[in-house]
């Protein structure tokens, strides 16, 4: 047997069901150990959940202490958007100091796909300024820094941090608002080592964008503080076509060991040749994959007729000839090296990716 009877070629296309799984564990702060009892003690409070650096970030729940509290607490007042808990941080405070919220990611992202990330803000009462930008860091492993100044990449080469990318946030509203809770969120495509989120204020004090606040608030200080409830990450419902940029399409299945494309699949490849259609000047790469079961030349076989498939009808629907390429990489370029049927799985794919066009 070449492949296992549960077999199936995942294609990355992302329709997404309406409860898309989100991949942030402990996103809505609501797991803990204990009440909280004092501040800067997210770390011990809160499962899953780690200040990275040196900085002091907070937790807090309706059941805690006084300065820990919910609604009130020791930089103001505000409800949980959700729940009975959130953290709070400092995006900006003098002489750079930082605080960051690290997150566990519940299995690494998977190469190519396409995801969204999303958290809930609210500015602190204590607050003079307040920030027009936050960021998201994925790192391949756990940050545990001896600093609390801003992770810049700079920062983090010196730490010898040597996988990560920053995601800049889009807000959508204000979050300068003390009274609501703002969304920000972002989409990307993942590397394919992300396994923990950082949220935070990567920039120093003088490239940090801030507003400064007419309130005559009491005790407010010249710093912005934010509450963070609500982290989401889940699998995208918008597919992007970039240029040269892998892709693959999500729920698109083969029959065990066969090559022809089923009627869902045919659907998932009409929205590719529509994206082709419209746009005249690019043409397509396919590369057909497969897990590791089953012979060499056998896999290389599999693997080449499931592109030729995929090739075939797209000039069926009317795209030109020349304007693709087709070939069968059977088990030579896996996204991922074990041989868990979640990896295996993942392995079993048709990759797409879109080129300027070239008429010889």
């Amino acid at each position: 047997m070449t492949e296992r009877l549960s077999f199936v070629l995942v294609l990355c296309f992302s329709i997404l069901p309406l409860t898309a799984q989100n991949l942030v564990v402990n996103g809505g702060f609501e797991a803990y150990y204990a009440c909280p009892t004092m501040i800067g003690n997210l770390s011990n409070d809160s499962k899953s959940l780690k200040a990275p650096t040196k900085g002091s970030t907070d937790y807090f729940n309706i059941c805690g202490a006084k300065d820990v509290s919910i609604p009130n607490n020791f930089n103001g007042s505000q409800e949980a958007f959700e729940g009975n808990a959130y953290a709070g941080l400092y995006l900006l405070s003098p002489n750079d100091y930082r605080e960051y919220i690290q997150f566990k990611l519940s299995s690494k992202l998977e190469k190519g796909k396409f995801y969204k990330v999303s958290l809930r803000l609210s500015l602190a009462e204590i607050s003079a300024l307040a920030i027009q930008e936050a960021s998201v860091l994925l790192t391949e492993n756990p940050l545990n820094l001896d600093t609390n100044k801003n992770l810049s990449p700079r920062r983090l080469d010196r730490f010898k941090v040597d996988k990560f990318s920053y995601i800049k946030l889009k807000v959508k509203g204000t979050i300068f608002d003390s009274d609501k809770w703002s969304l920000v969120e972002a989409e990307f495509q993942s590397k394919g080592y992300e396994e923990y989120l950082t949220f935070g204020n990567f920039k120093d004090d003088r490239y940090s964008r801030t507003i400064r606040l007419n309130k005559n608030e009491p005790n407010q200080k010249n710093l912005s503080y934010y509450y963070i409830d609500d982290v989401t990450l889940a699998i995208s419902n918008k597919q992007k076509f970039e240029i040269n940029k892998p892709f693959v399409l999500n729920q698109l299945q083969f029959e065990f060991d066969d090559f022809k494309l089923t009627e869902k699949a045919k659907k998932e490849v009409q929205k590719v040749y529509a994206h082709l259609r419209r746009n005249p000047k690019v043409q397509l790469e396919i590369y057909g994959h497969t897990d590791d079961l089953g012979s060499e030349n056998y896999n290389k076989y599999l693997s080449s007729r499931r592109a030729r498939s995929v090739a075939l009808y797209l000039q069926e629907l009317g795209l030109r000839e020349k304007r693709i390429t087709w070939e069968g990489k059977g088990d030579k370029a896996p996204l991922h090296l074990g041989t868990s049927d979640k990896e295996r799985d993942a392995n079993r794919r048709v990759e797409f990716v879109i080129t300027k066009f070239e008429d010889h």
